[in-house]
């Protein structure tokens, strides 16, 4: 199988060629955050997600 380069517009991501991926975003983990404030961490998580949505992106959540 030959594939050839996009450019240009053919080359950005599209929702069908996309996944977000949420690795353990649990809220004890925020606990010794030092470099961010826990709450701008969930709302840019939660913008991110919400974005997802709008975009019919694929979502897949980890945690235990």
């Amino acid at each position: 199988m030959t594939r050839t380069a996009k450019s240009g517009l053919e080359a950005l991501l599209t929702p069908e060629e996309s996944v977000l991926v949420l690795i353990d975003h649990q809220p004890f983990q925020f606990a010794n955050l030092n470099s961010h404030e826990s709450t701008m961490v969930v709302n840019n998580v939660v913008g991110l997600a919400k974005a997802a949505k709008v975009f019919d992106v694929p979502t897949v959540l980890t945690g235990d």
